[in-house]
């Protein structure tokens, strides 16, 4: 609770937060978030005169019932069977062991049913001077989570309360830098349409291994915004952060590597820009962590329209390959086609309506390099040469182009 937001707006006060997998699993006697669940708490004060219904299905559309969640949360008596028959056959004297598992299950199980009885939710309405409140159950999401609390009243009457929750648990990689104290104030330059242009064809082509002496993938990509406008929109338009590669995140996708899972905010490895390692990743994931869209960005001394600008380099990984490049011996082999990955963050932000100018502008150092176009790890590509330059907006707005747009040439 110390967590909890809260929203007031026409009479209706709304107040939610979000349990770690630590905090539901201590609350509710279960790992929730191994069976996909994560509790969600809601509270709805109307202090109108109307009526409103709760849709809890525009909070997650994969949502899961009381009944459902607590389904899944129980412990399985098929399993503790199993294993106690696994380990009688040598230690049989265990054997007399599965009878009383059987009742410390069952007994675990009936107190997991009136827990989740007592605090879930189990009404919707929400009646003039009342409180409605409880646990809802989502899909999980570590780092920055996205819930919509939609309120349906009698007429046209509907209001949406829009929530950007920091959930416990999981260490983006952005949290461990000092953006503050990165550049002295001196060093911040301002530019405007007429010099920006310039700025960016004369920019570097590429990333570049730590001791700067090979290039890596290219610089295609640069995001105009604040740290915050970069969170918010990107992961409210499906793409995930990336956790700080550790022991435990590196273990995590190892693990999603060797199973064949999914592994949503897996590490990426480290590529540079004038010395520095990426401040911040985004990724979208397939149904395995092998294969994912993704990219870095790094934060620059440069100001457009009083905004910070990214540097930022987009690609797509379509598989994995053996390395002596890495100590872990692996790495992701990418799709040759840097610009298809481009295109679609553009067309992801246009549906979104979360940019406010477009544009693209020559890598001249990519066109008249002659070294033959491969990342770090030998990969080749191929590109039009092009940087897809974006500037964020939170607010739907009027879509403009950078007066100096090169998509026509």
């Amino acid at each position: 609770m110390e967590r909890a937001q809260t929203q007031t707006r026409d009479g209706l006060t709304v107040t939610l937060t979000v349990l770690s997998d630590k905090e539901a699993k201590k609350f509710f006697g279960s790992s929730l978030s191994k069976r996909g669940v994560q509790p969600v708490w809601l509270e709805i004060d109307n202090r109108s005169k109307t009526p409103y219904f709760f849709i809890q299905r525009n909070m997650d559309p994969n949502y899961y019932s009381a009944e459902e969640a607590v389904y899944m949360a129980h412990y399985r008596q098929g399993k503790q069977f199993f294993e106690a028959g696994l380990v009688g056959i040598i230690f049989f004297p265990l054997l007399a062991l599965i009878p009383v598992n059987y009742f410390i299950i069952r007994n675990a199980n009936n107190k997991m049913d009136k827990i989740f009885n007592e605090v879930s939710m189990h009404s919707y309405i929400a009646t003039p001077g009342k409180k409605l409140s409880g646990f809802l159950y989502t899909s999980v999401d570590q780092g920055t989570k996205h819930v919509k609390v939609d309120l349906l009243g009698s007429g046209n009457q509907r209001k949406t309360f829009d929530f950007v929750v920091q959930v416990p648990g999981m260490r983006p990689d952005y949290t461990t830098k000092d953006f503050a104290a990165r550049y002295p104030e001196e060093a911040l330059k301002t530019y405007t349409d007429a010099d920006f242009s310039q700025y960016l064809e004369e920019l570097t082509c590429c990333t570049t291994n730590k001791k700067g002496r090979k290039n890596g993938d290219p610089l295609n990509l640069v995001v105009i915004g604040e740290l915050e406008d970069l969170v918010e929109i990107f992961t409210s338009t499906g793409w995930d952060e990336t956790s700080v590669l550790s022991f435990s995140s590196g273990l995590s996708m190892a693990k999603a590597f060797l199973k064949g899972d999914n592994d949503r905010y897996s590490p990426v490895s480290p590529l540079y820009y004038h010395g520095h390692a990426h401040d911040i990743a985004f990724q979208k994931t397939r149904d395995n962590v092998n294969q994912r869209l993704h990219f870095r960005l790094w934060y620059t001394p440069i100001r457009y329209n009083g905004k910070p600008v990214w540097m930022g380099a987009i690609s797509r990984d379509i598989g994995v390959k053996f390395t002596l490049s890495t100590w872990y011996m692996t790495t992701h082999r990418i799709d040759p086609n840097l610009d298809d990955s481009r295109d679609y963050l553009l067309a992801d932000l246009l549906e979104a309506q979360r940019v406010s100018k477009y544009g693209f502008i020559e890598n001249t150092a990519l066109k008249n390099s002659t070294k033959p176009k491969k990342n770090l790890t030998n990969d080749p590509y191929f590109t039009d040469n092009r940087r897809l330059v974006v500037e964020l907006s939170r607010e739907d707005t009027a879509l403009t182009a950078f007066p100096w747009n090169q998509i026509e040439t």
